[in-house]
């Protein structure tokens, strides 16, 4: 009997201490550990639209991003929700355009892929584009740019008005 229990106190022992001296890494094996300390940024890359010679910014809505958080030692992950497009658009201002006029994106960091989204004002999707359509609109519009990076995807939001 007591060997059984000498046997089995053993056994027990040899497993706790087994898994005890573990070490467990969470991620990609092939990530590099340089790439995720830089990436610290919490949010995605700022979007800034040029329209012929003015520069306006757009507003970042709802986003999915990981970064790497120094205080916890790994990779951290937010998904964000906002309002609609025309309530982040508000009444923010619409700079006036015509409909040959010269529109740009230009994002702190390139996006892997990029679309343009034209809504109306109650908010239902007229349209999904590669670059912004000035073409067959009118008045208040409402424009969202979705960008994709390798951390996630941010949705951007601009008003312009058409002439």
């Amino acid at each position: 009997m007591n060997a059984k229990l000498l046997c089995l106190s053993l056994m027990v022992f040899i497993f706790l201490f087994g898994c005890s001296q573990g070490k467990e890494t969470i991620g990609d094996e092939n990530s590099n550990p340089e790439e995720d300390l830089n990436a610290t940024s919490q949010k995605p890359p700022s979007l800034t639209v040029t329209i012929q010679e003015e520069e306006i910014a757009a507003v970042l809505g709802a986003y999915t991003w990981s970064y790497y958080d120094q205080e916890a030692g790994g990779m951290v992950a937010i998904e964000a929700e906002s309002l609609p497009p025309s309530e982040l658009a508000g009444s923010r201002k619409a700079p006036a355009v015509n409909s040959a006029a010269s529109i740009k994106l230009k994002f702190e960091e390139e996006p892997i892929s990029c679309k343009v989204n034209i809504w109306d004002a109650a908010d239902k999707l007229k349209g999904s584009f590669k670059e912004v359509q000035l073409s067959g609109e009118r008045g208040r519009t409402v424009y969202e740019v979705v960008a994709t990076w390798e951390r996630g995807t941010g949705h951007y939001v601009f008003p312009l008005t058409v002439e």
